[in-house]
Protein backbone atom coordinates (compact mmCIF):
# COMPACT_ATOMS: atom_id res chain seq x y z
CA UNK A 1 0.00 0.00 0.00
CA UNK A 2 1.42 3.70 -1.21
CA UNK A 3 1.45 6.37 1.88
CA UNK A 4 -1.44 8.15 0.24
CA UNK A 5 -3.83 5.61 0.59
CA UNK A 6 -2.62 5.06 4.50
CA UNK A 7 -2.95 8.86 4.86
CA UNK A 8 -6.69 8.58 2.81
CA UNK A 9 -7.77 5.44 5.69
CA UNK A 10 -6.71 7.22 8.49
CA UNK A 11 -8.39 10.55 7.64
CA UNK A 12 -11.50 8.37 6.99
CA UNK A 13 -11.83 6.87 10.49
CA UNK A 14 -10.34 9.95 12.45
CA UNK A 15 -12.13 12.61 10.93
CA UNK A 16 -15.84 11.33 12.47
CA UNK A 17 -14.61 11.32 15.80
CA UNK A 18 -13.23 14.72 15.57
CA UNK A 19 -17.20 16.32 16.26
CA UNK A 20 -17.77 13.47 19.01
CA UNK A 21 -14.59 14.88 20.88
CA UNK A 22 -15.19 18.22 20.39
CA UNK A 23 -19.04 17.62 21.66
CA UNK A 24 -17.93 16.10 24.60
CA UNK A 25 -15.28 19.18 25.79
CA UNK A 26 -18.24 21.45 25.12
CA UNK A 27 -20.86 19.99 27.00
CA UNK A 28 -19.69 20.95 30.81
CA UNK A 29 -18.88 24.50 29.44
CA UNK A 30 -22.36 25.32 28.43
CA UNK A 31 -25.57 25.66 30.37
CA UNK A 32 -29.19 23.68 29.53
CA UNK A 33 -32.37 23.99 30.73
CA UNK A 34 -31.65 21.09 33.27
CA UNK A 35 -28.90 19.21 34.43
CA UNK A 36 -30.71 16.01 33.17
CA UNK A 37 -30.76 17.47 30.07
CA UNK A 38 -26.85 18.40 29.93
CA UNK A 39 -26.37 14.49 31.07
CA UNK A 40 -28.71 13.10 28.41
CA UNK A 41 -27.09 14.49 25.60
CA UNK A 42 -23.70 13.91 27.11
CA UNK A 43 -24.60 10.22 27.08
CA UNK A 44 -26.32 10.15 23.45
CA UNK A 45 -22.80 11.85 22.35
CA UNK A 46 -20.57 9.70 23.87
CA UNK A 47 -22.80 6.02 23.17
CA UNK A 48 -23.81 7.37 19.68
CA UNK A 49 -20.33 8.77 18.51
CA UNK A 50 -20.74 10.99 15.49
CA UNK A 51 -24.41 10.81 14.88
CA UNK A 52 -24.70 12.27 18.66
CA UNK A 53 -22.24 14.76 18.43
CA UNK A 54 -23.88 15.89 15.15
CA UNK A 55 -27.52 15.77 16.61
CA UNK A 56 -26.13 17.59 19.54
CA UNK A 57 -24.06 20.33 17.30
CA UNK A 58 -27.10 21.30 14.63
CA UNK A 59 -29.65 20.92 17.13
CA UNK A 60 -29.06 21.57 20.75
CA UNK A 61 -26.15 23.77 21.50
CA UNK A 62 -28.02 26.89 19.74
CA UNK A 63 -30.54 26.21 22.62
CA UNK A 64 -27.51 26.73 25.16
CA UNK A 65 -25.19 29.84 26.86
CA UNK A 66 -21.58 29.48 27.65
CA UNK A 67 -21.46 29.04 31.26
CA UNK A 68 -19.90 32.11 32.86
CA UNK A 69 -16.34 32.04 34.50
CA UNK A 70 -16.79 33.88 38.22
Amino acid sequence: MSVEILILIGLAFALPILPTFWAIFDIPKRRFATDKRKMIWFFTVSTLPFIGAMLYILVERRHTEPLKDI
